[in-house]
């Protein structure tokens, strides 16, 4: 008698659910997104499965966020329920912070996802000295120096973003050894690899005193010695 009470009561109980979560309170009809990429609406549910006017309870999430994480350039995604008829997307995108030269220029992520040029974004610098003939949009390059590149313009960013504005180069000239070009005049700072924190605080000190020279070169590989001598034009 207990075990058909209790049939019952999960029979009754999952019936009240059912007809609860098909409530038009629950039927969706707004996506809310979040995030930078600069997507509509009704992208989202094209790409997700998303259907507008059936319930937020019945919407499959984790597909959705799957399909939205497989798009090109998608680095994060996450796809939640909201207040009653509305579902909440937030979606983050590679966004370009280098630039790489391969059959046509790139820009490049700090995830080291290779992206479209556009010509609308900001001056950014060319990472030289490394082959990147076979890149395509899209692709994430397992080069390691790419993340060199990338720590080097975050750590010139932190010293002294006015500096890393005019930075318009980083040429691996070795194993071991980053040249660095600023504009407007060539400027070449020569930075060792492995242990180039250090000498990017004392370019930005340099620069705030006005010690960078035009068609100079400062070679930072010495300690805590700056060599300076005359510059050679960058790569490019």
């Amino acid at each position: 008698m207990k075990l058909v009470v209790l049939i019952i009561a999960i029979a009754v109980g999952r019936f009240s659910y059912e007809m609860a979560i098909a409530l038009p309170q629950f039927a969706l009809d707004k996506i809310e997104l979040k995030g930078n990429w600069d997507i509509s609406p009704d992208s989202v549910r094209a790409v997700s499965g998303l259907e507008e006017g059936k319930s937020v309870y019945e919407q499959n999430l984790k597909y959705a966020a799957s399909k939205l994480s497989q798009q090109p350039g998608v680095i994060e995604c996450s796809v939640e329920r909201g207040f009653f008829s509305t579902i909440y997307v937030e979606i983050s995108v590679a966004e370009p912070v280098l630039l790489i030269s391969g059959d046509e220029l790139y820009c490049l992520s700090r995830e080291g996802i290779v992206l479209p040029f556009d010509k609308k974004i900001p001056v950014l610098p060319v990472v030289t000295g490394r082959r990147f003939s076979d890149a395509r949009c899209f692709d994430r390059l397992k080069d390691p120096d790419i993340a060199y590149a990338v720590e080097l313009y975050d750590a010139l960013m932190a010293a002294s973003p006015e500096l890393c504005s005019r930075l318009s180069e980083i040429n691996f000239a070795s194993e071991d050894i980053m040249n660095l070009f600023f504009s407007p005049g060539g400027t070449k700072v020569v930075v060792d690899k492995r242990d180039f924190y250090d000498a990017v605080k004392r370019v930005a000190v340099l620069d705030e005193n006005d010690i960078l020279k035009v068609n100079k070169t400062f070679d930072f590989r010495f300690g805590p010695v700056a060599v300076e001598s005359v510059s050679h034009r960058g790569i490019l």
